[in-house]
Order: structure tokens, then C-alpha cells, then sequence
């Protein structure tokens, strides 16, 4: 089963650490695919960018699978130039990933 997490506004401390207790809550669950739709993230900061890292690796650890998705143009960049673009699974938008989904703000 799938979930989408979505994020808003600017994924600085205070975002990222909300996203990272959600996520901590999820790794309890039988979710196998964890998708994180930024389509409301204007900006990903330092810690942001920490926290979608770590959180790959914890997915891939665990043998789930993270993916990003409908992301702006802004944040696009921001993964672009730190190269996590290469690192990360980006989707275009969220429907690709499945129609056994569940979806949760943060």
C-alpha cells in the first residue's frame, strides 16, 4: 500500500521536523511506498533537504520505496543543483503512484 504525504509552505526546521515525526509514525505502518507531494513546498531549506535524504535512505533501509512528486519549479532547482535530483525518485505527479493509496497532510 501506498501513502502520500503532502507537506506546505516553505520546508525549512520547523516543516522538516514535523515531516520527520510523521515519517517516524509511518515507519510503523505497513506502507510500502512513501510518496511526498510538494506541490505546496515554495522552498526547501538545509534541513529540508536533510530530511528527504535521510528519509530515502531509512525507506530504502527498510526496503520501501520513497518518491517525490509535483514539484515546483523552485524546489526542482534546488535538487538540481545539489545533484539530489540524481539521487532521489522524482515523479511528475502523485498519480503514478497507484491507486491503493492513502493521503495525509503534514
Amino acid at each position: 500500500m501506498s501513502i502520500v504525504i503532502q507537506p506546505q509552505g516553505d520546508l525549512g526546521l520547523k516543516a522538516a521536523t514535523a515531516l520527520r515525526v510523521k515519517l517516524a509514525k509511518l515507519a510503523e505502518t505497513q506502507h510500502s511506498h512513501w510518496a511526498i507531494d510538494l506541490s505546496k513546498v515554495n522552498a526547501v531549506g538545509n534541513v529540508g533537504l536533510v530530511t528527504l535524504v535521510e528519509a530515502d535512505k531509512f525507506a530504502r533501509k527498510t526496503g520501501r520505496r520513497l518518491s517525490l512528486c509535483n514539484l515546483r519549479e523552485s524546489v526542482q532547482y534546488i535538487l538540481a543543483i545539489t545533484e539530489l535530483d540524481r539521487q532521489l525518485e522524482i515523479l511528475d505527479r502523485y498519480g503514478e503512484v497507484g491507486a491503493d493509496m492513502e493521503k495525509i497532510a503534514v
